[in-house]
């Protein structure tokens, strides 16, 4: 994954979720959800091509413009994650990251420290 082309997996997005479930921001999880609803919105309109051939030139201009709001969505969770600081050396979702950024959350939440839960 590189800054001009940001690209998540199913998997990464899930991980993404999982962390801003336990965060009191929502803000990950709710651009994941857009980011989802957009590829859910660009299969139905490859769909409407087929199943109706007549408006197949507007499904295509559809499909195009969901495209570039995919891409727009991507790169905004890339650059959320980049802030948060949770990509590595290759601009990559950190896991380890996300995985002690979910850790200290819950903590948090139940009022203990990092150095308690030992």
């Amino acid at each position: 994954m590189t800054l001009s082309t940001p690209e998540f997996s199913d998997q990464q997005l899930e991980n993404i979720c999982e962390t801003a479930n336990i965060i009191a921001c929502e803000c990950p999880a709710y651009l994941v959800w857009l980011l989802r609803e957009v590829r859910k919105f660009r299969r139905y309109t490859v769909e409407c091509i087929n199943r109706f051939p007549e408006d197949a030139e507007n499904h295509r201009w559809l499909d195009g413009q969901a495209i570039r709001v995919e891409a727009l969505l991507s790169e905004i969770i890339f650059e959320f994650m980049e802030r948060e600081e949770l990509l590595n050396d290759q601009r990559q979702l950190d896991l380890e990251k996300l995985a002690q950024r979910s850790y200290i959350a819950a903590l948090r939440q139940q009022n203990l420290q990092p150095e308690e839960a030992s």
